[in-house]
């Protein structure tokens, strides 16, 4: 998809989850790698290289772009670009430019905080309370709190009306591998002249 554009960026491989990234300027991430595993990789990239991290996702799972953001990437760009959107919106993001999709991101219309949006993604997933606060490590009672202010702003009195709103909003209805397997939002890919890496 890059290779038409080697004078304005190298895309790089990480040679692990746990590289330093030495030299890469943005990691391009899948947020595919948050569905599968509990982040750890995300935290990784985010703690201990100096790369800039632009989620790369599904327009679908918007839960998982919150994840990410929640986690500390700094932007966000849909697997449905073209090849040259893609490489201005990597040049951008080493630049530490906004990429304009702020206006985008799930839950605005609604003034949802990002630990609302998570809370929504979960509930919307199928999970109880207390398997929610297990992955978001909340007590029950901080989550309910979490809980009141999300459907106070999306107009919500029911479980299944926030749900309702949730799927309608862009959340993923819940799949039956999530609701066997309690599986949490959980990460990736890298890229870099700007140099990119991609990790996952």
């Amino acid at each position: 998809m890059l290779a038409d554009y080697p004078d304005r960026l190298v895309v790089t491989a990480l040679p692990s989850i746990r590289s330093k990234a030495v030299g890469v300027d943005v990691i391009l991430y899948d947020t595919l790698g948050l569905h599968l595993r509990d982040g750890a990789d995300l935290q990784h990239v985010m703690q201990h290289t100096d790369a800039k991290v632009l989620i790369f996702s599904r327009d679908m799972r918007p839960d998982l772009r919150a994840k990410a953001y929640s986690l500390g990437a700094n932007a966000w760009v849909s697997m449905s670009v073209q090849a040259g959107e893609l490489v201005r919106t990597i040049e951008l993001t080493a630049a530490g430019e906004p990429v304009g999709e702020n206006r985008d991101r799930l839950g605005t219309v609604a003034g949802l905080t990002t630990r609302e949006v998570e809370v929504l993604a979960l509930i919307s997933q199928g999970l109880s309370n207390q398997e929610i606060a297990a992955k978001m490590v909340l007590s029950v009672n901080t989550l309910k709190s979490h809980i009141r202010q999300a459907y106070r702003k999306i107009g919500a009195t029911t479980r299944s009306q926030a749900v309702s709103w949730a799927i309608t909003h862009g959340f993923a209805p819940p799949d039956a591998k999530t609701l066997s397997s309690g599986a949490s939002l959980a990460p990736g890919m890298d890229t870099g002249t700007s140099s990119a890496g991609q990790s996952g």
